[in-house]
């Protein structure tokens, strides 16, 4: 094959993935984009520069790589996903051509090297590293390896070295990179083993500095050193290479099997790759074994033309099912994920210099660190304030002259935002809904869930009382469960500090009830409700339950 009939090759095989992904333009941002696209901003070239070049562990997980992509992206482009990525696009095709070029290198056939980087290419366990850009840390990291091992067995040492360390301050997997240097010494080059001394003192001191220099105590991203931790990445892993449970174990047979050094050096990379990460049981993703998939790509130079063939004939099919369940799942949750921040977007437009944000709910996977972020990059220097309803002393925040509630209606995925001002007056009546105004209530209350919202045992409200009023009404939503468990539940009502009525419910149901009131003048005033027995449910949910109140207030 003629050079310009590979790059012809080549680039029909990127038109093709090109074409099979392109619904991931329809994406959107997640949380930890949103985060990294804030505080990144905020930090200086000179900051970047000093955190690339130092040999320190940087604690705080500061990859200076992969974090100046976000800064760059966001001065450029701002909150345009299609724009980010396309970049990561170009960059993943980039890293499927170094795989191409390498597999060539260590003398893999035509065929061989193009079904290896078939595989690479399109691989459904590196989903998430080509449809989301919080894996650039993965891709670049990758691409600096291949560029590392490159240089290195064309002796270009020097650029070798800057390249592996580009790819450890991309993301700390490359720290193996020393000893995959070595399979490759071993394998194809002529043993000489001096020129890996500063690969490897490198390697040594940034791994003996992450072990004992870790921050994280006791959360995901505390490394494990006991075989139920390696046990339970063995499982997820081995499951990604042909997303078959456990099928991936069948790999460590391929080198008894082939007696070729390719195989061997493959087979060693990914594996070589692979053993941080079986030590992070708290971190398991698909597109974590972007890098260690590099080294499978790589076994593929020593597969005959019509096994390789044959493979992919059965593999595409099987690879492309699972891409449509996985599209499906991304899209959803991007639509969603845009209806809310291009929301917020439009309000921070229209009403700048709010102070603090309270949110009722949010769609499934934005957390609250994506809220926090977009709020930082939309309100640059302001650093609004953000709680969610059911944090303590929340209501403290919403009483505020100067607060937005930011409220999701998860059925039609639209966001709905109130804010307040010094002059917003108290309302008399307030239903469960997107429009409730959330200041007005106390202490006590969870989320809005389908048009009411739990009380804790003792919960409180304020509102405004006006002087026409002789009766007090209450709307709940009794639950099957709640009488099926408890028997039943009573709630008393206390305005302004007198009882106005109470009420015993045993039958399940929305149930609306009222009481009379005594002639009081107009005001705001405080409401009590007081709840007994408290609930637990029977589901394992960890809350203190009350009553669910639908709507409540004044009625002339």
């Amino acid at each position: 094959m003629t050079r310009r009939a590979g790059v012809a090759l080549f680039l029909a095989m990127a038109l093709l993935w090109l074409v099979a992904n392109r619904g991931a333009y329809k994406g959107y941002f997640q949380d930890d984009e949103l985060d990294n696209i804030s505080w990144t901003r905020d930090v200086t070239t000179g900051d970047f520069a000093w955190n690339l070049i130092t040999p320190k562990f940087l604690g705080n997980n500061f990859r200076p790589v992969g974090h100046f992509f976000y800064r760059a992206m966001a001065g450029l482009f701002g909150l345009d996903f299609p724009k980010y990525l396309a970049v990561v696009h170009a960059l993943h095709l980039l890293n499927a051509w170094l795989v191409w070029l390498l597999a060539r290198r260590l003398g893999a056939s035509q065929s061989g090297a193009a079904a290896g980087t078939l595989v690479f290419a399109f691989h459904m366990a590196l989903f998430d590293a080509y449809w989301k850009p919080m894996y650039i840390f993965d891709v670049l990291c990758a691409l600096f390896s291949l560029a590392c091992l490159l240089f290195y067995s064309h002796k270009r040492y020097a650029l070798s070295f800057c390249a592996f360390w580009l790819a450890y301050k991309s993301k700390e997997l490359a720290v193996m990179l020393p000893a995959v240097l070595a399979c490759y010494e071993y394998w194809f080059g002529g043993r000489r083993w001096r020129q890996l001394a500063p690969f490897f003192a490198v390697s040594i001191s940034f791994g003996m500095q992450g072990i004992l220099l870790n921050p994280n105590a006791d959360n995901d991203y505390t490394l494990r050193f006991t075989p139920a931790a390696a046990w339970k990445s063995i499982q997820f892993y081995s499951r990604q290479v042909l997303l078959v449970p456990y099928a991936g174990l069948a790999l460590a047979a391929l080198p008894w099997i082939f007696k070729d050094r390719r195989v061997w050096f493959g087979t060693a990379a990914m594996g070589l790759f692979f053993l941080p990460l079986l030590f992070l049981p708290g971190r398991l993703y698909g597109a974590y074994c972007y890098l260690p998939f590099t080294g499978l790509a790589l076994v593929w130079g020593r597969a005959p033309s019509l096994s390789a063939l044959l493979f992919c004939l059965l593999w595409i099919p099987w690879n492309y099912s699972h891409l449509r369940k996985l599209r499906s799942h991304a899209l959803f949750v991007g639509e969603q994920n845009r209806a809310y921040v291009t929301t917020l977007q439009d309000f921070a437009r229209s009403t700048p210099g709010i102070g603090a944000f309270a949110y009722d709910g949010a769609p499934a996977e934005l957390h609250r660190w994506g809220i926090e972020g977009a709020l930082r990059y939309l309100y640059p220097g302001a650093h609004p304030r953000l709680v969610s309803v059911e944090d303590r002393g929340a209501e403290e925040v919403m009483r505020s002259q100067s607060v937005a509630l930011l409220n999701w209606d998860a059925q039609t995925r639209r966001l709905m935002i109130l804010a307040r001002k010094a002059d917003t007056p108290d309302v008399s009546y307030i239903r469960m809904d997107p429009r409730t105004p959330l200041w007005q209530l106390g202490g006590g209350w969870y989320r809005l869930e389908g048009g009411f919202r739990w009380t804790q045992p003792r919960a409180t409200a304020r509102l405004q009382r006006p002087a026409t009023t002789t009766e007090f009404e209450l709307t709940v939503n009794i639950g099957p469960d709640l009488i099926r468990e408890i028997g039943g539940t009573r709630v008393r009502v206390r305005v302004a500090g007198q009882p106005a009525g109470s009420r015993e419910f045993t039958r399940s149901g929305w149930q609306t009830v009222r009481w009379p009131l005594e002639p009081a003048p107009a005001g705001g005033v405080e409401v009590e409700f007081q709840v007994e027995p408290e609930y637990h449910p029977a589901n394992g949910d960890p809350r203190r339950l009350g009553i669910a109140i639908g709507a409540f207030g004044f009625r002339p």
